[in-house]
């Protein structure tokens, strides 16, 4: 989404709340999406996923920084985490993040969702010649801020 549809968003959102109501934002920071094997609590390997959301990302932080700016919100508090999500296999993965994103329009030839699947493909692979009992995860950095309606 381009920053003026998320600004836009976040001005509504201000509208309905009452003023000094809280707004919880959270989204993904600027930075690969990884792609890891577990055994257990020990990672094994780590890829970084060659497709990037890092403008949408970047897009959103400018979005939140405007309406700070605007004077519509004032940030009380921000934190770093990590989100993973574990599976046993990639195709497992594969489909849960099928679901997740289902409202995205596949475009034809899209170049960076074919070499998205040969990365998965390659990922699968170096995790089955590990060995047994061994998970795939994606970890994503995220951030969680407190924005305060104000006005």
């Amino acid at each position: 989404m381009l920053p003026e549809g998320m600004v836009h968003a976040l001005e509504h959102i201000h509208r309905l709340l009452v003023p000094g109501g809280n707004l919880v934002d959270i989204h993904p920071m600027v930075g690969p999406l990884l792609l890891e094997i577990h055994r257990g609590d020990e990672i094994l390997a780590s890829q970084p996923n060659p497709r990037s959301w890092d403008v949408d990302y970047a897009n959103a932080n400018r979005a939140v920084a405007q309406v700070i700016q605007m004077g519509l919100f004032q940030q009380l508090g921000i934190r770093q985490f990590d989100t993973l999500v574990y599976a046993s296999s990639v195709a497992e993965l594969c489909a849960y993040l099928d679901k997740v994103n289902a409202h995205e329009e596949p475009s034809p030839g899209d170049v960076e969702a074919a070499r998205e699947r040969d990365f998965y493909q390659q990922v699968e692979s170096i995790r089955q010649s590990m060995g047994a009992d061994l998970e795939v995860a994606t970890r994503e950095h995220a951030r969680i801020a407190l924005l305060k309606a104000v006005k």
